[in-house]
């Protein structure tokens, strides 16, 4: 395939400056997954072999399994922050809803790296409510918010976007 084939289209450079409210978001957020694995690998020694790993809609586990799952979670939700992090510094490699000009290219890159800074946030909110749905049992007002969150960011960017794709 060509450097210029319709797969890899070229697209002006980003040139717009991140805000600061994005730029903290994509920190804290990333902080937050650090932090919800570091807490999940202090009290994994402490975790009985058996664990609940699936829980009904009222927050009540019904599913189990071995307490390894865990550190499989941890690095899934490790690699996913960081790879949605990086992905959010990049935003002239995302999939737009439209073509990309020069005339919209910034406005669209900003609103691609907001959203996925704020996908980044929901996915945080929803490691932390899993966690504390499977340690503490209280998780699941969380992990409700955090599914909310991921799908009210990704709605959201998607208008911005569409909004954005059009000229002033």
């Amino acid at each position: 395939m060509s450097p210029k084939s319709p797969a890899t289209p070229k697209r002006p450079a980003a040139e717009y400056v991140t805000g600061p409210v994005t730029r903290g978001l994509r920190l804290v957020s990333l902080a937050a997954i650090v932090a919800v694995s570091a807490y999940l690998l202090v009290r994994y020694p402490t975790l009985p072999e058996t664990v609940p790993i699936h829980f009904t809609f009222r927050g009540e586990a019904d599913g189990f399994g071995a307490r390894s799952s865990l550190l499989w979670l941890a690095g899934v939700m490790l690699a996913m922050g960081s790879l949605i992090a990086w992905l959010s510094t990049r935003p002239r490699v995302l999939n737009y809803p439209g073509e990309v000009t020069e005339a919209n290219a910034q406005r669209l890159y900003r609103e691609g790296e907001r959203m996925m800074v704020w996908v980044l946030a929901g996915v945080a909110v929803v490691y932390l409510g899993i966690v504390l749905q499977t340690f503490a049992d209280a998780g699941s007002a969380v992990l409700v918010a955090g599914l909310a969150a991921l799908m009210a960011s990704t709605l959201a960017g998607l208008v911005r976007m569409v909004i954005a794709e059009t000229p002033n």
